[in-house]
C-alpha cells in the first residue's frame, strides 16, 4: 500500500496521510462522470466514426469543394457535421452520402 503525506487547506497548517490509491480511484471516477456528462450534452464525439472533409473526399473518391456543397445545401445535416474550431478542422461523419 503507498502512503503519501498531503498537505491541505490554503495555510498549510492540516497535514493529513492519504491513501495514492483512493485517491486514483476518486480521480477515475470523477474523470468517468465529467465525461458521461459530456456525453449526455452531446460535447463528446467518438472520433472513429468522424473524418476530416480532405479524408472523407479520399475515402469516398468525391472533391473537398463537392463535401462543401452538401453541407451548403443540407445533404450533410447538422448531426452529421462539426467543426472543431479549437483545432481548425471541420469533421463529417463517415457515411456515405448521395446528392
Amino acid at each position: 500500500m503507498k502512503w503519501e503525506w498531503m498537505i491541505t487547506l490554503s495555510n498549510m497548517k492540516t497535514i493529513e496521510k492519504t491513501n495514492v490509491d483512493d485517491i486514483l480511484q476518486r480521480a477515475d471516477a470523477l474523470i468517468k462522470e465529467g465525461k458521461d456528462f459530456l456525453l449526455s450534452e452531446g460535447k463528446v464525439l467518438e472520433l472513429a466514426d468522424w473524418l476530416t472533409i480532405a479524408e472523407y473526399a479520399q475515402k469516398y473518391n468525391v472533391t473537398t469543394q463537392l463535401i462543401s456543397k452538401w453541407i451548403e445545401r443540407g445533404v450533410i445535416t447538422e448531426n452529421d457535421y462539426v467543426e472543431v474550431g479549437k483545432f481548425g478542422k471541420k469533421l463529417v461523419r463517415d457515411v456515405a452520402y448521395k446528392a
